[in-house]
């Protein structure tokens, strides 16, 4: 299982649930309707656990760079939503 280090230096397993739920949201809340939301999502998971595979350790930023590239890639709308959802949760810090 690879960890993530996350902004404040804590150490966490990564999560494949709380992250295909973070995807699944940002897609439903570019219209997508939940089955579309969901195999999105899947394919973003995917995508992110083969880019991770050989490594121990990942820091946040970085696969949150993953996410955006293939969103930004083959889901831009999805991508602005992601950002949007970024921003609003910076905004309330």
């Amino acid at each position: 299982m690879v960890k993530v280090v996350k902004r404040n230096g804590n150490i966490e397993d990564f999560d494949e649930e709380k992250f295909k739920m973070s995807v699944f949201n940002a897609a439903r809340d570019a219209g997508y309707d939940e089955n579309k939301a969901l195999e999105i999502s899947e394919e973003v998971l995917e995508f992110v656990l083969d880019s991770i595979k050989d490594l121990e350790t990942v820091d946040s930023e970085s696969l949150r760079n993953l996410v955006l590239n293939k969103l930004d890639a083959d889901y831009q709308e999805i991508a602005k939503k992601w950002r949007e959802f970024e921003s609003a949760k910076k905004d309330n810090l």
